[in-house]
């Protein structure tokens, strides 16, 4: 402390102004100044030398005598904070006297020690040491697998200090190299256990263990494999059916319950192709019922041919063999296009489809579709039987060596025995039927103001074969109409190059309709009640036993046809019921056809070896050959 050196001051002089201060006044006066002075000296004296604060220092050490830089240290509760240098030495000055707490923190580890800080003194050697930082990783031993279930498997392994439990496995065997599925357990453990549930039977898996100790170090196992057992599966479900639809986008599947004590349920598996993927359609084992168990299958595809099969799953979760293969295909209104594939062939209809405008069928050449009489969801626009109904496209486009087939899926079909095609209200230029085969139908094809193509196709064993008398400037060329009670309906259409074999009536006319090189082998050829046809080139030549009936039959005085150039052999009557005279080059002479077993209505030639020419070689107009195979 610097010591106070006494100051004199000055006695004020007298300034004649009031009254003088008595000699007692002023040397109080004094004294105060002098008091005043020495206590402003002594405060003065004190701050300078901060006598009530004290100081502290040290360095931070590890347990084996390591220096630890960097580490933070604070008086607790205070601002005093400061860093261990690259020495590891601290020191913090101005701190108040008395009992402190100092805590240094070093890698997110803190230590605290007290110390008593003096007034004025600087307390030093206030080291803090830390445990050694543990940077080894639990060792692990003894890794084996106990006890083993089709469904569950204990795993246990040993660790040489306290530590967590990380099991890490999947399917397959080791190498494969990752880890899908994961158990643990937290608790710090020398003795490790875990157990794996809600294992499959007969599968190979592969995993490997992890441990952690208190400082984080973590152990990790090679890797290890084991396969659970196979166990018993239940038998696979018999009775396995697929209802037909009755609802659009809906299936009903049912089959007979199994009876195993621990049946679990079943798992209904579904595809869109005979070779797969089948697709498990449940999330959770169906439960079986008492005698017969189903599932209804919702948001299906409408003209999809689905693919089902079942299996029975116990409690162990082991899996039956699959039950038979079951189809079905889906019906109702189809808004989307869709295709039928040869390698999904056959497509079994239950019920009408109809192709609703915009959207389109198409059939890959050689597919075989079956109509079932009976019809699970009838359509408005539909008859009593199923139908295919076209308001958009159908596109079935075979080739001569695989044809497109529409039939029936009777055992024993016969005439009638489904409804047919049917094209309503649809100009779409995709609506082609080529080298196809109607058989068996009520009508073949009804058309209604559409304009399908209809080509190189036969219509056999219908009732009508075609019925186009509601539709116009049809085209219907190169087709084989055989054994219908009617072989074709038509109104104002082109029927050209076509054959007409064994129907009781091969054609009726309605309208303005052009019949040319057609070849008639039925009991009645043509019948005329209505409308102005023309016909012309064609032979009616029966060739049965005995003559036919009719050859060109006009049923209704209104009707005006043309008849001109046709060859009419072997009926009682050519014609019959005319109101108007024939035009020029009618005859009626054999067309001697080639014949055989599979009869060939091709005309007889020289050059093919045949004693002579045909008569209907050139006899047609301007000289052509009549009948199917002419211009």
């Amino acid at each position: 402390m610097s010591h106070v050196r006494p100051t004199t001051i000055a006695r004020p002089a007298d300034t004649g102004r009031g009254r003088p201060i008595s000699s007692a006044t002023g040397n109080r006066v004094f004294i105060l100044a002098l008091v005043l002075l020495a206590v402003g000296t002594l405060t003065g004296c004190l701050q300078s030398s901060s006598p009530l604060m004290g100081n502290v220092s040290g360095k931070v050490f590890d347990s084996n005598g390591h220096i630890l830089p960097g580490a933070q240290v604070e008086i607790y509760g205070s601002n005093h904070k400061t860093s261990t240098d690259e020495l590891g030495r601290y020191a913090i000055s101005g701190v108040e006297p008395g009992q402190k707490r100092i805590v240094a923190t070093y890698q997110g580890r803190s230590i605290v020690i007290n110390v008593e800080i003096a007034r004025g003194e600087t307390l030093e050697n206030a080291d803090l040491t830390f445990a050694v930082v543990d940077g080894l990783p639990p060792v692990i031993t003894d890794v084996e697998v106990g006890s083993l279930t089709e469904n569950v498997a204990t795993i246990r392994w040993v660790t040489n200090e306290p530590a967590t439990s990380i099991l890490d496995f999947a399917t397959g065997p080791i190498g494969i190299g990752t880890y899908t599925y994961q158990a643990s357990d937290s608790a710090m453990l020398l003795d490790h256990v875990i157990e794996l549930t809600g294992l499959l039977p007969n599968i190979t898996y592969h995993f490997r263990v992890r441990s952690r100790d208190f400082a984080g170090n973590e152990g990790i196992s090679s890797e290890y494999q084991f396969m659970t057992p196979a166990g018993t599966a239940p038998a696979k479900p018999v009775n396995f059916k697929v209802a037909p639809s009755i609802e659009m986008e809906r299936l009903v599947i049912s089959w007979t319950s199994n009876t195993e004590a621990d049946l679990a349920g079943y798992n209904l598996y579904r595809a869109e192709s005979l070779s797969g993927p089948f697709t498990r359609v449940n999330a959770n084992p169906i439960p079986s019922t008492a005698s017969m168990t189903s599932y209804r299958d919702d948001g299906l595809k409408i003209g999809m041919k689905y693919y089902y099969q079942v299996k029975a799953i116990d409690t162990a979760r082991n899996e039956s063999s699959p039950s038979q293969t079951q189809t079905m295909v889906t019906t109702g209104t189809l808004s989307e296009n869709r295709t039928w594939l040869l390698a999904e062939s056959p497509y079994v209809i239950t019920g009408d489809i109809r192709i609703r405008g915009g959207s389109q069928l198409t059939i890959e050449p050689g597919v075989e579709v079956k109509f079932t009489q009976s019809d699970s969801l009838p359509d408005s626009n539909g008859a009593t039987m199923t139908e295919l109904i076209v308001q958009g496209a159908l596109r079935a486009v075979g080739t001569t060596d695989a044809r497109i087939q529409f039939t029936s899926a009777d055992t024993f079909p016969r005439r009638g025995s489904w409804g047919g095609l049917v094209f309503l209200s649809t100009n779409d230029p995709n609506n082609q039927l080529r080298f196809t085969t109607v058989m068996f139908a009520d009508t073949g094809v009804r058309s209604e103001g559409s304009t399908p193509a209809l080509e190189n196709s036969e219509f056999g064993l219908c009732v009508v074969g075609l019925d186009l008398g509601l539709s116009t400037a049809l085209n219907i060329r190169y087709n084989t109409i055989r054994d219908c009670n009617i072989g074709l309906v038509s109104a104002n259409s082109n029927i050209r190059n076509n054959i007409f074999i064994d129907n009781q009536v091969a054609a009726s006319t309605l309208g303005a309709d052009v019949f040319e090189h057609n070849t008639v082998d039925c009991l009645v050829g043509l019948e005329i009640p209505y409308g102005q046809p023309t016909i012309r080139n064609n032979i009616f030549a029966y060739t049965g036993s005995g003559r036919a009936l009719y050859g060109i039959n006009q049923t209704q005085t209104t009707a005006t046809p043309t008849i001109s150039y046709n060859d009419i052999s072997n009926y009682t009557f050519p014609t019959n019921g005319l109101t108007v005279a024939t035009g020029p080059g009618n005859i009626t002479v054999g067309p001697l056809f080639i014949g055989g077993m599979q009869y060939d209505y091709h005309l007889q030639t020289v050059a093919g070896g045949y004693a002579s020419d045909s008569p209907c070689l050139a006899a047609g107009e301007s000289n052509v050959q009549m009948g199917r195979y002419g211009p």
